[in-house]
């Protein structure tokens, strides 16, 4: 996990507790806290499920549209054929993409912007090789 972004999560939290607005405050750390957990434990492993990883990606961006009120919105879909139990991806695969798409391409748009994340299985043709 990026060091600057520790660091941004904890000035967030600041600047809820200087404004007051302790439940924003307290919703903040609560996602700060279990995606801290999240990152440790997964980083213990050279492989984790899909779900683990999305739950972690899904804490994220939760944390990422509080700091930035109505400039982010998102989602993310799982197709029904996907077993997200059972397949496994490197830690922290796809954070830094949406990261990236986050403060690359949506912070600098006035409106801010959406992000969609959807996994789906892809058939293979048997022919390929």
């Amino acid at each position: 996990m990026n060091p600057h972004f520790i660091f941004k999560c904890l000035n967030s939290i600041k600047l809820y507790t200087t404004q007051n607005d302790t439940q924003a405050a307290s919703e903040y750390l609560t996602k700060f806290s279990r995606l801290i957990r999240l990152v440790m434990e997964n980083s213990r492993n050279d492989r984790i499920s899909l779900a683990a990883e999305l739950e972690a990606l899904r804490l994220y961006i939760e944390m990422e549209a509080m700091r930035f009120k109505e400039k982010l919105s998102y989602s993310i879909s799982v197709d029904k054929d996907v077993e997200m139990d059972y397949i496994e991806i490197p830690p922290l695969l796809l954070q830094p993409y949406v990261e990236n798409a986050i403060w690359h391409g949506l912070m600098h748009k006035e409106e801010g912007g959406r992000i969609d994340i959807t996994a789906a299985m892809k058939k293979m043709n048997p022919y390929w090789k």
